[in-house]
């Protein structure tokens, strides 16, 4: 990694910040190629908090350099634009394979592959400045990142389609009303907001948070025979956990858990 995809550590929350804010963060090669190694080295975090430097959490892709490099003769644009997408999978399925908690802080615009980025979290928490854009319409362009993908699990098949068609920019508090934001707050807040959501949800049995986003990942596309049968598989898992033991101990005798993922 360089400069373009900041990993900290804040306690056990990994902070991942795209770090290109003269250039609204877009996303161009380098910092994709940043920003897939960067979500690979993400395991061992309790929660994971996405979010962008300056204004904005991502513009998208950098289309200054997409037009330098699509207007050049000798590049192959079939084999560019799938390096860039190639890169975008990689950090989306690195993200959506996390066993923990992952929050988007979305500071500002958040639009293209930004808002797919944003998306592929497990929660987004958003700035009153925020706004989302879908945006692949004004470049004649189809998604991207996963976001048709994305949508219709968050807001319905109808509703997205909608969104996909009309491509309008959502302002934090309607996306909001959508169900795509988890809360809008003050811009000063956003980060200790996050941190404070982040740290609350890794206090749950790690079994538990795995779990759920795995059943969830997979409902829409299972029979319900064989989504009873992962549930009962996972739910055995957790019998014979620890943690599962701590839990029970501690609801009987009216404390507070704390598991250790055991």
């Amino acid at each position: 990694m360089g400069d373009l995809v900041l990993l900290e550590a804040d306690g056990d929350i990994g902070v991942l910040t795209l770090n290109r804010p003269e250039a609204g963060n877009a996303m161009d090669h380098a910092l994709l190629t940043e920003l897939a190694a960067a979500t690979s080295q993400l395991h061992g975090y309790k929660g994971v908090l996405v979010t962008g430097a300056g204004k904005d959490f991502c513009r998208g892709g950098d289309l200054r350099e997409m037009d330098r490099r699509l207007g050049d003769p000798s590049v192959d644009s079939r084999a560019y634009s799938h390096e860039l997408t190639d890169l975008l999978g990689a950090a989306i399925r690195d993200i959506r394979a996390l066993p923990c908690p992952v929050l988007a802080a979305v500071n500002g615009q958040a639009a293209g592959a930004g808002m797919s980025l944003a998306l592929a979290c497990d929660l987004r928490l958003a700035s009153r400045r925020a706004a989302f854009h879908i945006a692949y319409g004004a470049l004649g362009a189809s998604t991207d990142g996963g976001m048709s993908w994305f949508l219709p699990r968050l807001v319905g098949h109808g509703r997205a389609l909608e969104l996909l068609l009309e491509q309008p920019v959502l302002r934090a508090s309607r996306a909001a009303e959508l169900g795509l934001v988890t809360e809008v707050v003050e811009p000063s807040e956003l980060r200790a907001e996050a941190l404070y959501r982040l740290r609350a949800l890794s206090s749950a049995a790690p079994h538990t948070l795995r779990s759920a986003k795995r059943l969830l990942d997979t409902a829409l596309h299972t029979s319900l025979e064989d989504h009873l049968a992962a549930e009962h598989e996972l739910f055995a898992d957790g019998a014979a956990s620890a943690d599962l033991r701590t839990g029970i101990g501690a609801l009987l005798a009216g404390e507070t858990p704390e598991f250790h993922g055991r």
